[in-house]
């Protein structure tokens, strides 16, 4: 493991934002006012399947302040695709602005707008829609059977969007090698975000000709070609800025209000805001709900001969990201294993849309592959830990059908350190088995990708000096809480060798940044992040060339972040601060401007262990949370602090995504039941163990200054951690989600993060 000495990353450092965060005084896109601004609202189909057959506006128009509606008939009749991801085969165009065929609940109908936020929602709950109610088809099974119709029917007559086959080896062979051969069936539920910010944003197409957009978004430069394309525009007539985000997790991967806040605004000539509810955000886009049958086998001494599943996603009525959540499935297993298979299903339903989620089809994957590894170690009498081990890939080495070796792996480092974890933690508190309580560890391994694994990832970052040597730092990535602009400012500052202080960003904003793939995928430390590298070293090597103009008769060379002049036998050494005041003050100077782009060419994998401690109690058919313990090898972690918060947010999102959490769809009327936090439940405090995170070094080749990512690792392992936890303890087992379905769950254990 290679030890290197950083000045700015690799320590604790709070993030840029965090002051304008704790006193309020951030601007979110909600606190954005513009001149001359109305209010927009969405009218929404109450069905999950039908078609309009009259919209009548008399009485949304007799609302005072109300000043114009649009109807499908008013918006572009082309089809597109929402998602935030660069154009691919993969993904289908079938959705537009607004609809009269309605094939999910609360598709967009109409919308209406009025000079102030409380008119336009009284004019939208006016407007009168006559519907021909269709019977939905909710789950996969329904919308595979041989008489079900087609939703979708110029892209899939069968309801299936996509079939991903992906193999290698042979199955059968597998079948005879295998001593041991174990499968099941995996379920787990659609989840939503749960986003602290409500999906917002305010857009000003007034004159028709020109589109600005203030949005919580994670893929500006893609939204701002979708908008384009929408409304048959140039590129540069759209732009697209982002104020601070409230959280994304993948929420804003996908245009959300900004389309149909465009129209309305072109539709009466001034700038709009649209907000939705929390209801209207459940009902958005969530986690795609999964069905997957897994099997597999191994010889006699442990090794893996044999993995075969079939994986199959709901996609609700709309491609959206289904089938490139698939692809990036395929791809997600860390062990060596000769016979492999993959078939991905991406199949439309009626049920809510899903869309792209932290993980991104790694966390469905790995809940049923962790759960039956632990099955297959306890069968064969070995450690879980020793047998992961055992058939994990190693550097050098290839996942399964994939083509990029592995370049680093901290793997053992993080298992071990999880090892101590707990011994530390049952040295205080010993295992309890008696008639009452059974405790029990339940442990998962988990891996993900630096960047998307299509290799579509693509950043540019330019870096402009001020005459004080402090520089500008333009990236087109977002930040959307997870501290991507103090990251790339600390990478920034530790290339050029100055202080943090003396680095100013400037994100996400279509108008003024370089291009940026989005903010996904796990991209932004690794894709971003060496973008930023390359920008620095275009600005040292363009301050080289220009300090050998001016000392035309000098040795001038560099020396890691100084520069040296030796002349007649004297040796200078400059700073950067002192290099750019001679560069820029000098009669032969210049302004030197640094600018880097990064095509992803390689997908350094970050790994992660999870150790999950529970207790069983037996005469309650109870269950509770005691400990979780995560580590993880992210290469060189940029800022330690931001890589806890990361692991901290991860586990509790998984904690959720066990225990609780999941999309409710009344049988009969076809309507969600979780509306709102009352209705979907989500960990509070109560519900959260004690958390213990730590982090190891592998420092990746590929990466900047040796980093990898973590935001989406962080909360694939929790989940099944979590459950062979409860198998072990319970002696149950367990194939679907939320545990509240099989236990009562009891409040955690409190002790707080470590």
């Amino acid at each position: 493991m290679e030890k290197r000495n950083f000045a700015v990353i690799n320590h604790e450092t709070p993030r840029l934002e965090s002051i304008d965060k704790a006193t309020g005084s951030g601007k979110y896109t909600d606190d954005l006012s513009v001149p001359n601004m109305a209010y927009a609202v969405l009218v929404r189909s109450p069905y999950s399947h039908a078609k309009v057959l009259s919209i009548n506006m008399s009485e949304a128009e007799r609302v005072p302040g109300y000043l114009g509606c649009a109807l499908p008939k008013d918006s572009p009749q082309v089809y597109f695709n929402c998602s935030g991801n660069p154009p691919s085969p993969l993904l289908m165009a079938d959705e537009r602005v607004l609809t009269d065929e309605p094939l999910v609940l609360g598709d967009r109908v109409a919308v209406v707008a009025a000079e102030t936020e409380t008119a336009a929602r009284a004019a939208a709950e006016a407007v009168k829609v006559e519907y021909e109610v269709i019977a939905p088809v909710l789950d996969v099974k329904a919308a595979l059977a041989p008489n079900a119709p087609a939703l979708q029917p110029h892209i899939a007559l069968d309801n299936i969007i996509q079939r991903r086959d992906v193999a290698q080896g042979n199955i059968a062979a597998g079948e005879v090698a295998s001593d041991i051969i174990m499968g099941d069936r995996f379920v787990t539920p659609a989840m939503q975000h749960t986003t602290i910010e409500l999906t917002c944003c305010v857009a000003d197409f007034s004159d028709g000709e020109h589109i600005t957009i203030y949005s919580c978004s994670q893929t500006v430069f893609q939204e701002r070609r979708i908008l384009a394309e929408i409304f048959g525009l140039k590129e540069s007539n759209v732009r697209i800025i982002k104020p601070l985000v409230g959280a994304g997790f993948g929420a804003r991967q996908q245009l959300h209000a900004q389309h149909v806040a465009a129209l309305i605004s072109r539709r009466i000539g001034r700038p709009v805001k649209l907000l939705y509810t929390r209801e209207e955000d459940f009902y958005s886009v969530m986690r795609h709900a999964s069905d997957v049958d897994l099997r597999i086998g191994v010889d006699k001494s442990g090794k893996l001969q044999l993995f075969d599943t079939t994986f199959r996603l709901n996609a609700g009525p709309y491609t959206t990201h289904t089938p490139t959540v698939v692809a990036a499935a395929a791809r997600k297993l860390q062990y060596n294993v000769p016979n492999y298979s993959f078939v991905g299903l991406s199949v439309f339903t009626n049920h809510i849309t899903g869309g792209a989620f932290r993980g991104y089809g790694n966390t469905q994957l790995t809940f049923g592959r962790e759960i039956l590894m632990d099955r297959l170690a306890q069968k064969l009498g070995m450690d879980p830990v020793e047998f992961r081990l055992m058939n994990h890939v190693q550097v050098g080495q290839c996942f399964p059908c994939a083509s990029i070796p592995v370049s680093s792996n901290g793997i053992e480092d993080c298992a071990r350190r999880c090892q101590q974890l707990q011994r530390e933690i049952d040295r205080r508190e010993p295992l309890i088995d008696d008639d009452e309580i059974r405790q029990a560890w339940g442990i998962s391994f988990s891996c993900h990708g630096s960047g998307p694994s299509s290799k579509e990832g693509l950043s540019s970052a330019v870096i402009m000096v001020n005459d004080d040597a402090t520089v500008q730092l333009l990236v087109g990535s977002s930040d959307i809480g997870q501290g991507s602009e103090t990251m790339e400012s600390q990478i920034a500052a530790e290339s050029l060798g100055i202080s943090l202080e003396d680095v100013h960003i400037k994100a996400a904003d279509t108008g003024l940044t370089p291009y940026d793939t989005g903010t996904f995928g796990s991209s932004q430390t690794f894709i971003c992040g060496n973008a930023v590298v390359r920008a620095c070293d275009d600005l040292k090597r363009k301050i080289l060339t220009q300090l050998r103009v001016i000392y035309p008769d000098a040795e001038v060379e560099q020396l890691g972040k100084r520069y040296l002049v030796e002349a007649n036998g004297e040796k200078t050494e400059m700073t950067f601060s002192q290099a750019i005041h001679k560069i820029m003050f000098d009669p032969h100077g210049c302004v030197p401007i640094g600018a880097g782009t990064y095509k992803a060419a390689a997908c350094p994998n970050p790994f992660s262990v999870c150790f999950v401690k529970a207790e069983y109690h037996k005469k309650l058919n109870a269950l509770r949370l005691l400990d979780v313990i995560e580590v993880v090898d992210v290469g060189t972690p940029i800022n330690r602090m931001t890589v806890a918060g990361q692991l901290e947010g991860g586990i509790a999102q998984g904690v959720g995504y066990a225990l609780y959490e999941r999309m409710e769809i009344n049988p009969r009327s076809h309507r969600t039941l979780s509306t709102d936090f009352l209705h979907y439940r989500i960990p509070q405090m109560g519900d959260m163990p004690r958390t213990h995170v730590d982090m190891v070094s592998s420092y990746d080749p590929y990466g900047p200054h040796g980093a990898k990512s973590v935001g989406e690792l962080a909360t694939v392992p929790v989940a099944p951690a979590i459950v062979n936890a409860a198998r072990r303890a319970s002696g149950m087992e367990i194939n679907s989600l939320p545990l509240c379905d099989t236990f009562v769950i009891l409040p955690a254990k409190r002790g707080g993060v470590k």
